[in-house]
Order: C-alpha cells, then structure tokens, then sequence
C-alpha cells in the first residue's frame, strides 16, 4: 500500500508537469519518510515469542506455567531414589537439588489438575533413554540422553489435557543409566496433588442434605469429611468408610444454607491434605426418585431372621429410633421427625439399590467431651431392624 502511494504520488507530479529538479527533490523526500516509515512498522512491530520446546534450557517457568521442585512434600517417590546436591561450575539445579535413581523400575507419583504437564532435567550422556511417563492410564516413553549437556531442559512435555484432575507415574526403563527429577512445570493456575489425596469432590443438594462423590484413593482406610458455612472454615467432621466414596450422604443440614466441603483420605494413620473444595445449598421440596426406572421398594419378609423390616413412615414432630444391629446391640437416638424421615429414605433407597453405604445420625445434646459435634455411622448391611415411638402431642 505503501509503495502504491508512493508511485501515485510521482505520477500526480509528472501529470501537472512539475519541473524535474522539483520532481527530483520531492522523490527524494517521499523516499526517505518512506523508509522511516518502514523502519518503524519494522521496530514497533510486535513479535512472536517462541515456547520453548523440549531438548531446549528452560531455568525459570514461561508464561501460564508455574514450576514444582522436585522436593515437593505431595510428590511420592518409591525406594531407590536419592537426592543430589552437586555443584560445579556450569551445572545448574533448580533450587539447588534434584532426585535421581538408577534402580529399574523405581517410581515417582503425583496428580496434578489441569491441562498441561513439562519433566524439567539435566540432559547428559548418562541419562537413560526410555524413561515412562504414565498419565492417566496412557504410557508415553522419554529421553533425557544427549551428548552435549543442557541445564535445566524441558525433557518431556505434554500439552492439550482435558481441564481436571491428572494422575501421572515416571518410572526408570534401564538400569545402570539415571532418572532425575529437577522440576515439574503444570498450568499457572494448577493445582499438584499428593496421590492420597482424593480428587474431583462434588457436592449435590437435596432435601436437608447433601451427597458427596469423590475419585477413590486405592489405599485408603478411610475418609474423613470435613464441611461449614464458610469457605475454608470448617467447623464439622465426619469419618467415612473406605468404600463410601461414591455417595456419601450428609444430613440433618439447613435447607436455603450454603455449605462448603473438603475430604482427605487416612492412608496408614497419616492424613492427606484436603480435596478441592465442593459449595452445594440444601433445598426443601419433594426429589425425585434416585431411580425413577426401579419399582417402589418391597418391604422384605419380616418373618426372616436376617433380612431388617421396614417400618411404616410416622407422623409428628419428635420420636425416638431404635436401631437394632445384626450383632443384637440396639442404639437409641432422640430426633425430630425431619431427621427420622431422612433416615427411613436412606434406608428405602439403600434397600432399592441405591444411596451410599452409611449414614450419619447426629447425636446432639448426647455429645460428652470437647467436641462441636458426635455422628453415628449406621451401615447399611449392619442393621438388623428399627423402630420408632413418636412422642405423643
């Protein structure tokens, strides 16, 4: 376009037949704004960055990227692993130290959420070369093997993750030749994960309660859930069993309140840092049936020894459960007719099929101790039969 003006204008100073010294001047002049305004277009212009790529030094985190030193309390490494600290002039850890292992099949876990994933290492001669790198079930081979040596290099990157929770495991393919973590880089806004650590928690409302799902932790000895009214504060606690990820029901809540939850797993004794915070609000109202598809339930044979009855649903304000457990233990709770109700629907949708394994019966003013609260865990196929007397008015 430029060029275009610049030939129309000669053309116009020929056309009104400018004296040639004149046209001569004023070509110079027009050339030289011309090549100033090239100059600038070319100076001012912006410019495309490249990423950078693996094999390449990478010592501080690009831009969207945060980086995780190896040291990390929430990354997990198997036995075989040391910690190196060498130092020697062009040799350069991050933060000073990386973990390396030349024993075959020795292992680094972690999880991560997000949508992206950079292994930052030393490349060298002595680096093995089929290094694995499993992440959510796809294994994909890396090497950190190079005869020049580079610093702080993304050795293996992995781009375009679905947004969410990631499990990944690096493991040594050879022995004799090393595996060294330096860093891990992951999105900016990510979040690394301990593998204990129980991912992707939801909270879905109902009717004076909520029920939570969670990923498992395969090792786990139990859960423990922990909610409130306010973010990051929470002033309840509840221990769940091992197998009650998959829908654990918290009742006896406040319909119109928003609650917030987190849940950790219990792995050897040790707890695990929290899950991601779940926010659901109770509301009031009939819900539907968890499995519309499915018959109403049929109360078992109550003549059988072992199968529990089903008690026929009360009316009134306050009544008195008596649960009687398979082992002939009764265990008596003072409750309004809202939470007896809530029980006996537990209990039906348990019978039905569904719901989780446990349910949680607070036990109110029976608390003894300095705690803010003390919950009964009923198991489902613990219970023998219940009973309950309601108050007269």
């Amino acid at each position: 376009m430029i060029r275009g003006i610049y030939y129309l204008s000669i053309c116009l100073i020929d056309r009104i037949g400018g004296i040639n010294f004149i046209k001569q001047n004023l070509k110079t002049k027009i050339g030289m704004l011309f090549g100033m305004l090239l100059y600038i277009l070319i100076a001012f212009s912006p410019t495309q960055v490249s990423a950078a790529s693996v094999g390449e030094a990478l010592t501080t985190p690009e831009k969207g990227w945060m980086r995780i030193d190896d040291a990390d309390i929430n990354a997990t490494y198997s036995s075989g692993w040391g910690v190196s600290s060498y130092v020697r002039q062009g040799y350069s850890l991050y933060k000073g130290s990386a973990h390396y292992t030349r024993a075959e099949g020795a292992s680094l876990k972690f999880n991560f959420y997000g949508t992206k994933i950079r292994i930052i290492d030393i490349i060298q001669q002595n680096r093995a070369s089929n290094n694995s790198i499993t992440i959510d079930g796809v294994t994909e081979k890396y090497s950190a093997n190079g005869v020049s040596e580079v610093n702080q290099a993304i050795v293996f990157e992995k781009m375009n993750l679905p947004l969410g929770y990631h499990t990944v495991t690096i493991s040594s393919g050879e022995s004799g030749y090393y595996l060294q973590i330096d860093a891990i880089d992951i999105d900016d806004n990510g979040i690394f994960l301990n593998i204990n650590t129980p991912m992707d928690l939801k909270a879905n409302p109902g009717d004076s309660l909520v029920t939570l799902n969670w990923k498992p932790v395969d090792i786990a000895d139990s859960y423990t859930v922990k909610y409130g009214t306010e973010s990051g504060k929470y002033t309840e606690t509840v221990t769940a069993a091992k197998d009650a990820f998959g829908n654990f029901v918290i009742p006896s809540l406040t319909n119109g309140t928003r609650y917030y939850f987190v849940v950790s797993a219990t792995v050897k004794g040790k707890e695990s840092s929290v899950s991601n915070e779940a926010i659901a609000t109770p509301q009031g109202g009939n819900q539907p049936n968890p499995d519309p598809t499915s018959p109403e339930p049929v109360s078992p044979n109550p003549t059988s020894p072992d199968i529990p009855t089903t008690p026929q649903e009360p009316a009134g304000n306050r009544a008195i459960l008596v649960v009687t457990m398979t082992t002939g233990l009764e265990k008596e709770f003072d409750l309004s007719m809202k939470e007896v109700n809530d029980f006996i629907s537990w209990y039906e949708g348990k019978q039905a099929g569904s719901g989780s394994a446990s349910y949680a019966i607070n036990k109110h003013d029976n608390n003894k101790g300095p705690f803010s609260s003390r919950k009964d865990y009923m198991l489902y196929d613990r219970i023998l039969t219940f009973e309950v007397s309601e108050y007269s008015k």
